[in-house]
């Protein structure tokens, strides 16, 4: 219950990723992987207990959670663990400059829980790596192009080769 820690891509990496798409030329691909938490285990270390379901109760019965849940403090890391876990085998590995940017031969990734962005020299190598994590196990929705990462929308010029970087959307909130 103490180990609640789960780290977040850092903004400087997703910069110096998105400079390395418009000099190199990389393909990119957004993913997202669906019910989140519901993916990794309870730490063996612990046990978790929450009441029955209504229409399900039985006087004096709780659940024992096999699988995390959203809202419990744990679940955050346990799935960080489970991602990191099926990256490295389908042989993509953590960097000691950001533990959310994971690179593998052609592809290279960061993970903000669990929205994903995928990068390569082609779209190829892009769909291999999604076609590996669902393989594994991993519930993974891959959209075309990267389109847009934490509300904010990425546009493309591919005249000029340029990428403008956009937060309408929290502007007009505001």
């Amino acid at each position: 219950f103490f180990k609640t820690y789960a780290p977040v891509v850092q903004w400087t990496t997703v910069r110096l990723l998105l400079i390395l798409e418009v000099l190199l030329g990389l393909k990119s691909k957004q993913g997202d992987i669906t019910a989140t938490f519901l993916h990794a285990n309870v730490p063996e270390d612990e046990e978790i207990y929450v009441e029955m379901p209504l229409g399900f109760e039985k006087k004096g019965k709780v659940l024992k959670l096999k699988k995390t849940l959203y809202g419990l403090r744990q679940s955050p890391r346990a799935f960080w663990q489970y991602l990191t876990k099926k990256m490295n085998e389908c042989r993509m590995q953590q960097t000691k400059f950001d533990p959310c940017l994971f690179v593998g031969g052609k592809v290279m990734c960061i993970c903000y829980v669990d929205d994903l962005i995928f990068w390569s020299l082609e779209n190829d190598d892009i769909d291999e790596l999604a076609n590996k994590l669902i393989a594994v196990g991993v519930d993974l929705e891959e959209e075309d192009n990267a389109a847009g990462f934490l509300g904010v929308q990425m546009e493309r010029d591919t005249e000029t080769g340029l990428l403008e970087l956009k937060q309408t959307d929290l502007i007009d909130r505001i």
